[in-house]
């Protein structure tokens, strides 16, 4: 069974197991949350599809293509599948429609039934029988880079075989009813495979036929992925057409630069030789039975004003069977552009003689210039998750000129557990050293935010110019050891040389091959955004006075209830301790900053105050 320790098991420790509580990192699949977003809209559209139904999802989601499908939770995406036929799959997991948990109440792993469901419009299928030879045809992988299906000995769903965390395809008759036509349990990762399946039942041919995928998982979030790729429904086939007759681009093309992701323009501008990638590569692959002769070029043009930038000369190269080729663009120089923002897209494509989707043999990728600096891609495949307090994170990031940096902006992702309420401290170093600080805000908590893979923005309280190397990350100081800050992690970019944790006192190199979602914000002052980096306000049950205090902090209660007052400094230790006073002599504490936890005696509800003792 995976999970009550599942969540911790299938991820990477350092030295350590991950259900010990100590400080440490480790990495989790990834989960979110009704608070994070709610992208995955239901289509309203309902019209019928004549035959041939073709779907590869070579699109750009997140919503499966509305003129085809229905949908209600699956998620088109590039990143989360490994060497899929053609870039783009439908993934179906824990989350809803709406991109909310089925269950957000139990955050049980144990807990596994009917999550998202991916049903094609009414297909048109009168007229049609047996003996026009229908078939329908998909692959699938379990996993992917994303979290495993497990196979699991339930007999949930009355298919007649056992099951756990599993992928179901449904066709529709001419009643309305549903019947099983396929069913997978959980597995391994392992390469897409396709399933063929005749239609041979007359109550299926009718003009208001439809399938559905459907996969059974655990609730609670973004677990027990499955990838489907390239659908196909057509009269006159066989059991043996499972030939795709199509070249196809793969991958997202790798970034234009060579180390990060996305920087400021500032940044990059005069400094291209250094940043700029040797070459940038398209993942093509040729899923004919034969070798291909594929030409690709590409053009780039920068999108806020519409300016050519580059064209590419036409090059080809013979791809064998059944293979994948990355081949190679060489760089190029990109003029100026007096702008803070400057987008640069690129347009990749291929072709080959007998290919039949060309859909698949386009694709834009955008790199962005602005106010961020990046080493991830965008998107979250997995959780990192730094265990225990006091402990630390630390990414590393490195300037051309000096810049002012305005903010840092981190992705969280939550898991098993409401960690809003955990706290911890930005902190900016020139060195991973205590005396090399820049920059220190204390008693902040995560914020979640309603956007697939957004980031909350910290604001610095004030300006701090930064040059040459910097470090941006975090410590954090809840009063419990066993305190968890759960972050997003790209699996598809490594930026690992430059993520650092500290969890006993001296700063290692992360052991996980990814990016860490945290990147600095730089250059210009940002606007207040209400909602966005707002502070957070403590629980007006309580007041404390005054503030900053030197001897006596005094409490003053907005009821007759009674409360347990207790005082910790910025490690998370016990300092003091009061019950139901008034007032409460700090005098004896060193300077600094502290944090009160006020606890209701009778309901348990607590509060978070911050002092400065002088």
């Amino acid at each position: 069974m995976k999970k009550a320790s599942g969540i911790v098991l299938i991820c990477f420790s350092i030295g350590l197991s991950c259900t010990v509580a100590k400080a440490q990192e480790s990495l989790l699949p990834l989960h979110y949350n009704a608070a994070q977003f709610s992208l995955k809209q239901q289509s309203t559209v309902r019209s019928a599809v004549a035959l041939p139904f073709v779907d590869d999802f070579s699109y750009s989601g997140p919503e499966p293509d509305v003129l085809l499908w229905e949908n209600n939770g699956a998620f088109i995406n590039l990143t989360f599948p490994k060497d899929p036929v053609s870039y783009g799959v439908a993934t179906l997991d824990g989350l809803d429609g709406n991109g909310i948990p089925y269950d957000t109440s139990s955050y049980s792993f144990s807990t596994i039934g009917p999550a998202d469901t991916l049903t094609s419009m009414p297909v048109l299928m009168a007229g049609l029988s047996a003996a026009d030879s229908v078939y329908f045809s998909f692959y699938y992988q379990p996993g992917g880079l994303g979290d495993v299906p497990n196979n699991q000995t339930f007999n949930l769903f009355n298919y007649g075989v056992n099951f756990g965390d599993s992928l179901v395809l449904e066709f529709k008759d001419n009643t309305g009813s549903w019947h099983s036509a396929w069913q997978q349990d959980g597995s391994a990762v392992h390469p897409f495979k396709q399933v063929m399946i005749s239609v041979k039942s007359s109550a299926y041919f009718h003009d208001d036929f439809q399938f559905r995928f459907r996969n059974y998982a655990s609730l609670i979030g973004n677990y027990d992925q499955w990838h489907i790729d390239y659908v196909r429904l057509n009269a006159g086939r066989s059991k043996f057409d499972t030939l795709i007759t199509d070249v196809a681009i793969q991958l997202f093309p790798t970034s234009l630069l060579q180390t990060y992701q996305a920087m400021p323009w500032k940044q990059f501008q005069n400094y291209q030789e250094k940043e700029i990638a040797e070459k940038h590569l398209l993942a093509i692959k040729n899923n004919f039975n034969a070798v291909k002769n594929t030409s690709y070029h590409f053009d780039a043009w920068e999108q806020l004003s519409g300016t050519t930038i580059f064209v590419s000369p036409v090059q080809s190269k013979n791809i064998s069977a059944s293979d994948t080729s990355q081949v190679p663009f060489g760089s190029f120089e990109i003029q100026d552009f007096f702008n803070d923002t400057v987008i640069v897209s690129t347009r990749y494509v291929v072709g080959a003689t007998g290919d039949n989707n060309a859909r698949n043999d386009t694709i834009t990728r955008e790199q962005v210039f602005s106010n961020y600096m990046a080493y991830d891609d965008g998107s979250a495949e997995a959780t990192y998750r730094l265990l225990g307090s006091p402990a630390s994170i630390a990414q590393r990031y490195v300037l051309n000129e000096p810049d002012t940096l305005q903010g840092i902006s981190i992705h969280f992702t939550n898991t098993d557990e409401n960690m809003d309420q955990n706290l911890f401290s930005i902190i900016v170093w020139s060195s991973l050293n205590d005396a090399d600080t820049l920059y220190r805000d204390d008693f902040l908590k995560p914020k979640y935010v309603k956007e697939l893979n957004g980031f909350a923005f910290y604001r610095l309280s004030r300006t701090l110019i930064v040059s040459d190397t910097f470090y941006i990350g975090f410590q954090q100081t809840s009063v419990t050891s066993d305190i968890k800050t759960d972050m997003g992690f790209d699996l598809n970019t490594d930026g690992s040389d430059h993520l650092f944790y500290n969890v006993n006192g001296a700063w290692s190199n992360s052991q996980f091959g990814g990016s860490l979602m945290m990147r600095p914000v730089m250059g210009k002052s940002i606007p207040f955004q209400v909602g966005v980096d707002e502070p957070t306000s403590a629980n007006n049950e309580l007041t404390i006075y005054p503030n900053p205090v030197h001897d006596m902090l005094m409490l003053q209660y907005a009821s007759k209830k009674e409360f347990i007052v207790e005082i910790f400094d910025q490690s998370g230790k016990l300092v003091l301790k009061s019950e139901g006073e008034h007032q409460i002599q700090v005098s004896g504490l060193p300077a600094g900053f502290y944090l009160l936890k006020s606890t209701d005696r009778a309901s348990g509800k607590t509060s978070i105050h911050k002092f400065i003792k002088q």
